[in-house]
């Protein structure tokens, strides 16, 4: 059965590299550059088996959208992406948040683009188990 995976970042190149490198028989890939445009597209289909989100959408907060991403959908596995913050403070208030967003993970930028295969993967494979 394939797989529905949405990702959603404002850069361009990251939506283009990971849909390239993703891009199979067995998975069907949605981007998204912003917040307000994952909500629509969710909309219309709200059953994604993943979504990998930016932390920082010029629109939304990462972890503001996944929380109404749960509030109006059944998509259950997340991966945050994320690549700079402005301070330890910042990174800590994130990474709590993130913390409450089970089962959720957590990939950096710039990517490893093997640990990023291997973190969708394994998200997959907890979607056929739960």
């Amino acid at each position: 059965m394939k797989k529905n995976i949405l990702i959603v970042d404002d850069q361009a190149l990251i939506l283009f590299s990971l849909a390239e490198m993703l891009k199979s028989d067995s998975v069907e890939i949605t981007t998204a550059s912003t917040a307000y445009k994952a909500l629509e597209k969710i909309a219309a289909f709200p059953s994604y088996d993943l979504c990998l989100i930016d932390l920082g959408l010029p629109d939304m907060n990462g972890i503001e959208l996944i929380k109404k991403i749960r509030a109006n959908s059944r998509i259950s596995r997340f991966i945050i992406m994320t690549g700079k913050y402005y301070n330890e403070r910042d990174l800590f208030e994130n990474m709590k948040e993130a913390a409450d967003i089970k089962p959720c993970r957590l990939i950096t930028k710039p990517f490893d683009f093997n640990i990023v295969l291997e973190t969708i993967f394994q998200s997959l494979e907890d979607v056929q188990e739960g």
